[in-house]
């Protein structure tokens, strides 16, 4: 009798702890693995694993979660209410309108174009925006948490986007940095300064 209680509680021991481990598989449609496209229609959440990758072009999704090695590209004129990238994910987003991202874990966001709402990230995500030129309010935005605004490299589209949590600024990398753009904007000058005196 001691040994059969022993053993159920180490099985609901295990159950809680994988239940709160994994992040997700409560979607609508679960990608395992492969490659996988959207581009037209509604979808209530969709749950990528084990390396998936997906171009999502069109339609929209209210809950896009990305674990694992999984990588997702979004273009115009697809809308996400929510990307959740978990683990090791790749999120790139070329376009269209997506509300919140919210990054954990090891994940990786690259955000070139589009218009965000939010943004929130956590653990050792990086979000990577590719912006012509940007300014940062700490106190600013919805949250008070930050706003961030300025025009993306590709595209030229102005953007506003409110941090959620106050760390989230932390985690974000801006490519290419100002004193970058001021060494190729020199570097170009002396070029062409040379190859007028040829």
């Amino acid at each position: 009798m001691k040994r059969r209680i022993q053993i159920t509680i180490s099985i609901v021991v295990l159950f809680v702890i994988g239940t709160f481990n994994v992040p997700a598989l409560y979607a609508d449609l679960v990608w395992d693995g492969g490659y996988h496209e959207f581009s037209e229609g509604l979808e209530g959440e969709i749950d990528m694993i084990n390396g998936a990758t997906a171009d999502i072009t069109g339609g929209y999704i209210s809950i896009l979660r990305c674990l694992d090695t999984s990588a997702v590209f979004v273009y115009e004129p697809s809308e996400i209410g929510l990307i959740k990238p978990f683990n090791s994910a790749t999120v790139n987003i070329y376009g269209g309108t997506i509300t919140t991202v919210l990054a954990e874990d090891s994940s990786n966001t690259s955000i070139y174009d589009g218009s965000l709402v939010e943004i929130s990230a956590r653990g050792l995500s990086s979000v990577n925006l590719y912006t012509d030129s940007y300014e940062f309010d700490p106190t600013g935005g919805t949250f008070g948490n930050g706003l961030l605004t300025g025009t993306w490299l590709y595209g030229s589209n102005f953007f506003s986007i409110d941090l959620v949590a106050e760390e989230t600024i932390n985690h974000i990398n801006f490519v290419p940095e100002p004193s970058t753009m001021s060494l190729l904007v020199i570097g170009s000058l002396i070029l062409s300064h040379i190859t007028k005196k040829k």
